[in-house]
C-alpha cells in the first residue's frame, strides 16, 4: 500500500476529505521526524515506538581491496511494534 491508497482509505473511513487525510498524515509524519531528528522517541500506544538508534563506529574488511576501512558512528531510525499490533497481525 502506497501513500495514496492509505490516504483514500483513511478518507473513507473518517468521512473527511483527501486533501484534509493528507494534510493530516504530513503532519503526522513531519512531527515524528522533527522528534527523530531531536533524539526524542515517539510511542504510539497500541501501536508501536519510533526512535533513534546510535550505531557505534567499526573496522570492517574490503574482501576487494584486502583493506580495513573505518566506518563511522551514525543515527538510524528504527520502529519497534507493540505486543498488541503484533498479536492483530498473527
Amino acid at each position: 500500500m502506497n501513500k495514496n491508497e492509505f490516504v483514500d482509505i483513511v478518507k473513507t473511513k473518517a468521512g473527511l476529505t483527501k486533501k484534509d487525510c493528507k494534510l493530516c498524515l504530513d503532519a503526522i509524519l513531519d512531527v515524528i521526524k522533527d522528534a527523530l531528528k531531536n533524539g526524542d522517541s515517539v510511542t504510539l500506544s497500541n501501536f508501536g515506538k519510533f526512535k533513534v538508534n546510535e550505531i557505534k563506529s567499526k573496522a570492517m574488511y574490503n574482501f576487494k581491496t584486502g583493506k580495513t576501512n573505518i566506518v563511522g558512528a551514525r543515527k538510524t531510525p528504527s520502529f519497534k511494534a507493540s505486543d498488541n499490533l503484533k498479536r492483530s497481525v498473527k
